[in-house]
């Protein structure tokens, strides 16, 4: 075996095991935050309309752990904006329409719109501070991700206009102030 076929065969074991790490510490942060929103179910201070959602929230923070550095930076802020969401009251989502029958019953849209910006902005002011607009990307997506999968949980009990007016508040909020943000960056350095 020659000098070069050795280096190969160390460095796809260094890869193997450092991925194998990372695929453990996914599942151990997966199983935390899961276990998190499990017991705000619990407790109800959250409402899901299955236990089937909380395999959506293990899949995407499984992914979100595996892949660390800056994507599970930007997700803790997500994290944070998340588990807002879950506990949010109906009556801050629904102030004025306690007796609903119908999404087009509805007489205030725009507070579930609202609330989606004000979690965006959430999501925006925990980024981590970066260089360049690939680490922003980065940290965004994981943001984005670890907040839509507890959203879309929180948004699963609510009717659609609801839910697409808090996402859309939600992602149009975190992207355009991330975008700034990442904007502004570069002019204060140069």
């Amino acid at each position: 075996m020659n000098a070069d076929a050795m280096m190969l065969a160390t460095e796809v074991r260094a890869r193997r095991a450092y991925e194998g790490a990372m695929l453990r510490l996914g599942l151990a942060r997966a199983a935390i935050v899961t276990g998190a929103v499990a017991v705000l179910v619990a407790l109800d201070v959250a409402r899901q309309p299955s236990p089937a959602w909380l395999l959506l929230v293990f899949a995407v923070w499984l992914f979100v752990g595996w892949r660390g550095a800056l994507i599970w930076r930007g997700a803790l802020g997500g994290l944070l904006a998340g588990l807002v969401a879950l506990a949010l009251p109906m009556t801050i989502l629904r102030p004025c329409c306690a007796a609903m029958t119908s999404a087009m019953s509805c007489t205030r849209p725009e507070v579930c719109v609202g609330a989606g910006v004000a979690l965006g902005v959430v999501v925006v002011a925990t980024l981590p501070r970066l260089r360049s607009p690939g680490q922003w990307a980065h940290a965004s997506t994981g943001a984005l991700l670890a907040v839509a999968s507890l959203v879309a949980c929180r948004c699963a009990t609510l009717f659609v206009g609801e839910s697409v007016g808090m996402l859309g508040g939600l992602l149009a909020s975190a992207a355009g102030l991330a975008a700034a943000r990442a904007w502004w960056s570069t002019r204060v350095r140069a």
